[in-house]
């Protein structure tokens, strides 16, 4: 009995959450560290090319890109951050520029690859700079998204995994089929519980908070030769539909959702209410899962007002106390890092300035060097031209005498 008054006061919430009319736009935020395929998500949500994939092309965005498009009727701007921690050291730069742009957010999707296999400590340097910029309230709107998730590799068994037997036969499609769901499931229950762990032991978000954020596998949305099956998981036929309904857990505007995707579920043979119950349905089951999350549906199951990243936060006894250190922390790493570029700054400036001096006195004793040069060969072409002078007048002295007493002996054969 109990289980049905639940599901009732749930369906009636949703479904009169479905009626609002009060939002008409989706504004979604995608971020994480560089090369984490944002660029790859924020296609698929568009379904066109809008942003260069690729983690080389990542760090080259050094601005808040805006993508905006139309979809089935609901307008919706995706936002794609630069990478942080893509060790340009203009994370502050991106963080600005973030707080500057994105206003009025539905959603914030972090994004992160399945196939890193653990939250690395560029994730986690990234994650803990978020939460110190932007406070923990960040992460009421948060998605954490498993990217590439369509690449990872459940036929390999590997430490994560649970099964220990023997593995089925190859020809046994049905049984691997079962196998590769346990082992997918499996692996992003461990990245669930990592990621909850990490944001409530690490980095000191409440436990309130960070237990209703969900953690959502999803893959690539075109098709490739290696490819053909883009949206199907290892778990699920169609990682999009399910991307999407867990997104509309988290927000206001689950109306919009259901605008978007209300084609997907809607068949031939089925009425809009049918449909609309299926997929209510599914998101109280989706819910369910987490006994945290079911209780955030029934006592405030979406967010009243959207994210402003421009709105300053304060460290205050709201706080648990490892967020506190967090933050303080990450205000002594920034003024560090502050001071040590005004360093780099004045240090640049003396070098320049001795530079320039060492410069100056290498011109100075270069001309000094090139006037002695000069002096000296002056001398020596002065002294030249005397010798050349003196001996022009000795020689012309001493040819005009042997010339005269030539002349006098002619004479005296004359006058024999």
């Amino acid at each position: 009995m109990a289980t049905v008054s639940r599901f009732s006061k749930v369906e009636s919430f949703v479904k009169a959450a479905l009626a609002r009319d009060d939002h008409k736009e989706l504004r979604l935020l995608v971020t994480g560290k560089t090369g984490e395929g944002k660029s790859t998500l924020v296609n698929g949500i568009l379904g066109k090319h809008v942003a260069v994939e690729g983690a080389g092309t990542e760090r080259c965005t050094t601005e808040v890109a805006e993508h905006k498009a139309m979809l089935h009727g609901v307008p919706v701007t995706v936002y794609d951050s630069p990478g942080l921690q893509d060790s340009t050291e203009n994370e502050d730069k991106y963080l600005a520029d973030m707080k500057k742009k994105c206003q009025n957010l539905s959603l914030v999707l972090y994004c992160t690859k399945m196939t890193n296999n653990r939250l690395k400590e560029e994730d986690k340097r990234a994650i803990v700079k978020l939460t110190a910029e932007f406070g923990q309230n960040f992460w009421k709107y948060a998605v954490l998204v498993l990217t590439f998730a369509n690449t990872e590799n459940v036929t390999r068994r590997d430490e994560r995994d649970k099964d220990t037997g023997p593995e089925p036969d190859f020809d046994d499609t049905e049984s691997w089929n079962v196998l590769k769901k346990e082992r997918f499931e499996g692996r992003v229950k461990i990245w669930k519980d990592s990621f909850h762990k990490f944001f409530i032991d690490e980095v000191g978000v409440r436990k309130d908070i960070v237990e209703r954020i969900l953690v959502v596998p999803v893959g690539d949305s075109r098709k490739s030769f290696d490819n053909q099956e883009p949206y199907r998981l290892s778990d699920r036929d169609d990682w999009f539909n399910e991307f999407w309904k867990a997104c509309s857990l988290r927000v206001r505007e689950i109306n919009l959702f259901w605008e978007i995707n209300k084609h997907r579920f809607i068949s031939s043979q089925a009425t809009q209410d049918d449909a609309l119950t299926d997929l209510v349905s599914e998101m109280i089951a989706m819910a369910a899962e987490n006994e945290e999350f079911f209780k955030m549906i029934e006592e405030s199951p979406v967010q009243d007002s959207t994210l402003q990243l421009s709105d300053g936060h304060e460290v205050d006894e709201t706080y648990s106390q490892k967020l506190r250190e967090n933050i303080k922390k990450a205000d002594r790493e920034k003024w560090v890092k502050e001071q040590e570029e005004i360093n780099k700054r004045e240090k640049g400036k003396i070098e320049s300035e001795a530079e320039a001096i060492r410069r100056e006195r290498a011109r100075v004793q270069q001309l000094e060097t090139d006037i002695t040069n000069r002096r000296i060969a002056l001398d020596q072409e002065y002294k030249r031209k005397l010798l050349e002078e003196s001996y022009r007048r000795t020689h012309q002295t001493s040819g005009g005498g042997g010339g005269g007493g030539g002349g006098g002996g002619g004479g005296g054969c004359v006058i024999l």
